[in-house]
């Protein structure tokens, strides 16, 4: 039986190899930051894109914020960038969508960047979170639940 982090190195060995490294050095570093909070771990094909969102629930959806590790590029996500993006003095975050919010990262420096900080914590309160720095969070791998939910076939109306 394979573990989560058996199946997250797979995913990372699938991605080219400059990205995953920036991506493994940036999780580490998020998972440093955001102690406690679950590692939800999805692929998306289309995209080309893994990502590991990091969640106080089981449901990366509600996760505060995310790593995205693309073919050319790595974003560091936050679910509620919207919100976050009326007070980015530094308008670092990037993004259409209803709520979501991106910053590219080019390097384990740019997290470590001031403004990136900032965003974070921000995150972090908007979500009223108080983290706990002795709790361990646990990898929770969702590529395979999508594989089978695409399997499967879809009534017709």
């Amino acid at each position: 039986m394979t573990t989560p982090e058996t199946q997250l190195a797979g995913y990372f060995a699938k991605v080219e190899p400059a990205m995953a490294k920036l991506g493994k050095a940036l999780r580490a570093k998020l998972r440093a930051r955001l102690p406690g909070l679950f590692e939800i771990v999805y692929v998306y094909e289309r995209q080309n894109a893994l990502v590991i969102s990091y969640s106080p629930t089981e449901r990366g959806y509600e996760g505060v914020c995310s790593i995205s590790v693309y073919p050319d590029c790595v974003k560091l996500g936050f679910g509620r960038g919207a919100e976050l993006s009326r007070s980015d003095p530094n308008k670092l975050l990037k993004g259409t969508g209803k709520t979501v919010r991106a910053v590219e990262l080019n390097s384990v420096a740019d997290f470590d960047r001031a403004e990136i900080e900032a965003l974070i914590a921000a995150a972090v309160k908007l979500a009223g979170l108080r983290l706990d720095p002795n709790a361990k969070g646990a990898v929770i791998v969702k590529a395979e639940e999508q594989q089978a939910r695409k399997a499967k076939p879809r009534p017709r109306a």
